[in-house]
């Protein structure tokens, strides 16, 4: 039951399910269909038409769109899921405003996450940072602006979480030291995997990190693929901005669809058009 605080015109929030409740629905007042069923593989065929082997049959078509996001990245914490939203958050800009005045322990390895920690300090002064003893990398720099502003690093795993009397709330985060971090609210900072399994399968281009490369439209190395939202390693993370990328992507491949009449002058091979659009984005075959 994750909050979205952040999506323009939801004044009291909207949770997550239901705003893909409501988009799916407008989708369909326009003769958009859904299938729920899990895709198993993608074929390009020699004609560059494109197959989506499913669950529920196959799905011919000429675009496609990977849209399939990244995933958190947890800590190893028996229970910790049903507590995701509530108490245990991961994004600063989506749930600090929750911290202030509380009590909040940071679990990450790194400067990204040392970076974060310090970033709390504009809603609260009472955070510990928890990293991994055997993954811990925080430069010289990150650990001195950590001390200076009062931060502890406490190299140690999260073992557990104690838990009220009455079940209803987080008070504390047991550490593999026995130490005991008393807690208002847990942020995981331990990043995110895109995934791009399947799109790495089908042969598109992707950065070291594993992220789908595009160009500014949503452009893929593979003519008719097209990608969008936080696989393809967006600067915000944020649905807003997931939104933004796929009413571009969507809009692209309206276009790359058009009969040659429909389109600009030299853009009348849709296949040419998708392979020259911007092939300063994709490394050589």
């Amino acid at each position: 039951w994750q909050i979205n605080e952040n999506y323009l015109g939801f004044p009291e929030g909207v949770t997550t399910r239901d705003l893909r409740t409501l988009g799916r629905a407008q989708a369909e007042r326009f003769g958009a269909q859904f299938k729920d069923c899990r895709v198993e593989r993608i074929e390009v065929q020699d004609d560059q038409t494109l197959v989506a082997h499913t669950t529920d049959g196959d799905f011919v078509g000429s675009t496609l769109l990977f849209a399939t996001g990244v995933q958190d990245v947890w800590p190893d914490i028996p229970g910790i899921e049903q507590w995701i939203g509530r108490q245990v958050f991961w994004c600063i800009t989506c749930d600090g405003h929750r911290t202030v005045d509380k009590t909040v322990v940071c679990i990450g390895n790194d400067d990204s996450a040392a970076t974060t920690a310090l970033q709390f300090l504009t809603f609260t002064p009472k955070i510990t940072l928890v990293a991994d003893p055997g993954k811990a990398r925080f430069s010289d720099k990150k650990r001195g602006q950590l001390a200076a502003h009062n931060i502890d690093i406490v190299l140690a795993r999260p073992d557990s979480l104690e838990i009220t009397e009455d079940g209803s709330r987080i008070n504390g985060v047991c550490l593999s030291d026995g130490t005991r971090l008393p807690v208002d609210m847990l942020f995981a900072l331990l990043g995110v995997r895109p995934n791009t399994q399947m799109a790495r399968e089908v042969g598109v281009a992707l950065d070291d990190q594993g992220y789908v490369l595009i160009d500014e439209e949503g452009y893929t190395s593979i003519p008719g693929v097209f990608a969008a939202g936080d696989l393809t390693g967006m600067y915000t993370q944020q649905v807003a901005s997931a939104v933004h990328a796929g009413a571009e992507a969507a809009q692209t491949m309206n276009y790359y669809l058009y009969s040659p009449y429909q389109r600009n002058v030299g853009d009348e091979n849709p296949i040419a058009l998708s392979q020259d659009h911007d092939p300063s984005v994709f490394p050589p075959a």
